[in-house]
This record gives structure tokens, C-alpha cells and sequence, in this order.
């Protein structure tokens, strides 16, 4: 996996300077989104070369989701810990108060805290699905690169 990480290291970083965090998983998604939608069935002949070009650009995008999506988990797992640590300042802060002002307090005192957990855990979702959505994309352009074969044998029997 380290070969990986410093082959990619260069694709991953985000303008702002951050490797990952909520808005880079999100673009990154985005952009792998952009690749894995691209129209298939738009009428164009498709060739070997093309096969081979679009299975080159999306095994790009994959192989960087992939990453993506360890690090969107792995922030979201640091945000899920920031929260409970935040939870327990809080009640600790306010023990001693009527159970129903305390778990009051308590929510109060976490909404920075489980406003990130919030967008981390719906930025890691949706990387996820996007590397599912890559997965997919692969799978419908093997099946035309088969088809591209198959075309290109019969043509080259004369048939």
C-alpha cells in the first residue's frame, strides 16, 4: 500500500493544502462522479483504443477513491472520538443537574462537534458510494471492450 500512497500522494492534493477533509473528499468524489457518469450509450463507435483509455482513466480514479475513502473513514472515526470526548467534558461540566437539564446542556455544549461528525460521516457515505459507482462504471466499460473485441475478431475472419 506505501507504493500506492507515494505513486498518488500527487493526485491527492487538494488546493487548499489539506490532504483530506470534508470539502477535498467531497471534490475528489465529485470528480470521480463526473468520470463514472460519463454517457456510454451515446451512439459512438467505440474502439480498442478508446476501451483501453477510458479502463486506463477510471483505474485512476479507483485506485485514488480507494484512498480516498480510508482517509474519509479514518476522519470520520477522528470526528466520531472529538464528539465523545466533547460529550464527556460536558458531563462532567454538568453532573449534578437534574437528568433532563443535564442531557440539555450536554447536546448544547457538543453542536460544533457533531455538526463535523455530521459532514464527515455523510462525506465518507458519499465517497463510498462514488468508489461503488466507479466499480460499476469499470464493469460497463469491460462489457463494450468485449464487444469492441468480438467486433473486431468477426472483422478480421471477414465476416
Amino acid at each position: 500500500m506505501s507504493d500506492v500512497v507515494n505513486v498518488d500522494s500527487d493526485l491527492l492534493t487538494w488546493p487548499n493544502g489539506e490532504l483530506v477533509d470534508v470539502e477535498s473528499i467531497e471534490g475528489y468524489a465529485e470528480d470521480a462522479r463526473i468520470v463514472a457518469t460519463s454517457p456510454l450509450e451515446d451512439g459512438v463507435i467505440r474502439t480498442p483504443d478508446w476501451v483501453m483509455g477510458e479502463l486506463a482513466n477510471v483505474s485512476r480514479h479507483a485506485a485514488r477513491m480507494v484512498l480516498v475513502i480510508h482517509q474519509a473513514e479514518a476522519f470520520k472515526r477522528r470526528a466520531a472520538t472529538e464528539l465523545e470526548r466533547a460529550r464527556a467534558r460536558a458531563r462532567v461540566e454538568h453532573a449534578g443537574m437534574p437528568p433532563a437539564q443535564q442531557t440539555a446542556r450536554i447536546v448544547l455544549a457538543v453542536l460544533e462537534e457533531k455538526r463535523a461528525y455530521d459532514d464527515a460521516v455523510v462525506a465518507f457515505e458519499y465517497a463510498r458510494r462514488i468508489g461503488n459507482l466507479l466499480s460499476d462504471y469499470t464493469g460497463r466499460v469491460q462489457s463494450i471492450g468485449k464487444q469492441v473485441e468480438l467486433v473486431y475478431r468477426d472483422a478480421g475472419r471477414g465476416l
